[in-house]
């Protein structure tokens, strides 16, 4: 069980906020597969975040499995990489 929840945490530490922000701003519009295989991280831990910064504001999602970056999270990566 151990090795479990350290995976988990690992991959989630891999697709954190600013890593996938960082990611839609600089590529554009993408599907949850292609920021997963970017990541590293599973496409299900990719989309539960994606979920999570939609949430936010930060993130839309704009077609079946494609997310991009909203101007709110533009800002909002600014300040995160400042």
């Amino acid at each position: 069980m151990l090795n479990v929840t350290v995976m988990v945490a690992t991959t989630m530490i891999r697709c954190s906020s600013r890593g996938l922000l960082a990611v839609l701003d600089e590529r554009g519009p993408a599907p949850a597969t292609s920021l997963a295989a970017t990541l590293d991280a599973h496409p299900m831990t990719v989309r539960a975040k994606c979920h999570e910064l939609q949430s936010a504001g930060y993130v839309r999602q704009i077609s079946g499995d494609v997310y991009t970056i909203t101007e709110r999270g533009r800002d909002h990566l600014s300040r995160l990489t400042e």
